[in-house]
């Protein structure tokens, strides 16, 4: 386990600052690797995450990646035919094409408790299983601190169940039987994930995932979240409470109004979707010396901003964030085939003068 993330997460003083980072770029990662990233994937990826001084580290791989999909083009899912594939990157993303209910009357009506968490194709690269979780923390060893996260901690439960719009509509159409035909189930089934990652995760960590909101804020009034979704967290988060694991939660959007609400929760922290919400609105709800902060990078930036903007982006954030040792640099929307090769090359060169990776990452592992 990486020393410098084992501060970060205790609130003290690391010897860099920390980062992490949803790493899926192949031309970025096979100039720092110096190897073809689909012969030689797990070994490409490690270098690369120690070159680019990552240290909060979602994919692991164990094995060859298999070829992306054609660009341009989609295909269906090998494992799971309710689902596309499109290229991203060295991965492919997914995205689902046929839900099993077309109505909200269906899905109040829907046996909810024969949905598995493993049978959907979720962004988060692995299971929460505690065995997948040690084989790959053991591949990563001291590089950094391999994190595992349950995507549909509950309210995305229904969302990658049966589509935004849907949910909503029988959300609305009557919450308390919704809630008791579709939520409630969902209860146990994420607090045994999260039992799932404490057993497995030697972290001090646990990240869960819920996308509460869009970018314009809330998608219901917020009394349906303090009826029908904040309760619940306690339940759910109770094994690594018990554990005495500390919980950020993952949340894309503009939570800003939640985020008095969320500290009351008592999550540790949050990882975050920068500029949705306002960079300010975080640092003044979060203390600086007691909760975890994972985000500040702007993805549509990165990816179509100029490196000048790139640079004065990374300075700005630096600067803002440099007395809180629980912060650390993130693009919430990961480094993807898409973002120019340039754009990155500026980024890594201006995180390095701010002293998140070294200057000389190019080339200090290649094989």
């Amino acid at each position: 386990m990486n020393q410098d993330v084992l501060n970060w997460a205790a609130g003290k003083p690391a010897r860099k600052r920390i980062c992490k980072e949803t790493l899926n770029h192949r031309k970025l990662i096979e100039m720092v690797s110096g190897l073809d990233v689909y012969e030689h994937t797990q070994e490409a990826f490690l270098r690369a995450y120690r070159a680019l001084g990552i240290d909060i580290i979602n994919r692991v791989p164990l094995r060859n990646a298999p070829r992306p999909t054609a660009a341009g083009t989609t295909r269906v899912h090998p494992c799971n035919p309710n689902y596309e594939l499109s290229p991203l990157g060295v991965y492919d993303t997914a995205c689902c094409t046929s839900y099993p209910c077309a109505d909200a009357d269906s899905i109040l009506e829907f046996d909810m408790e024969r949905v598995q968490y493993d049978t959907l194709v979720v962004p988060p690269p692995h299971s929460c299983d505690a065995d997948d979780i040690r084989v790959r923390e053991a591949a990563l060893g001291e590089i950094g601190c391999y994190y595992p996260m349950l995507y549909t901690t509950l309210f995305m439960w229904p969302v990658e169940v049966f589509g935004w719009e849907p949910f909503m509509l029988a959300a609305f159409d009557d919450p308390d039987r919704f809630f008791k035909q579709i939520l409630q189930p969902c209860i146990a089934k994420s607090r045994a994930l999260v039992g799932g990652m404490v057993e497995g995760s030697s972290g001090p960590v646990i990240y869960v995932h819920d996308d509460l909101c869009d970018g314009r804020g809330p998608v219901f009034p917020p009394s349906w979240y303090d009826e029908y979704i904040f309760p619940y967290y306690a339940e759910i988060l109770e094994p690594a409470r018990s554990a005495g694991r500390k919980v950020v939660l993952v949340a894309d959007g503009n939570v800003s109004v939640f985020l008095p609400k969320l500290v009351e929760l008592g999550f540790d922290g949050l990882m975050f979707e920068n500029p949705a919400t306002p960079l300010d609105a975080i640092l003044d709800t979060f203390d600086r010396s007691e909760h975890l902060l994972i985000g500040g990078i702007e993805t549509v930036k990165l990816t179509s901003g100029t490196p000048e903007q790139i640079r004065e982006m990374v300075q700005s954030l630096h600067e803002r964030t440099k007395d809180r040792p629980g912060f650390a640099f993130a693009s919430c929307g990961g480094l993807h085939g898409n973002i120019p090769m340039e754009n990155l090359e500026a980024y890594f060169d201006a995180r390095a003068e701010c002293g998140v990776n070294a200057a000389d990452w190019r080339t200090r592992c290649q094989a």
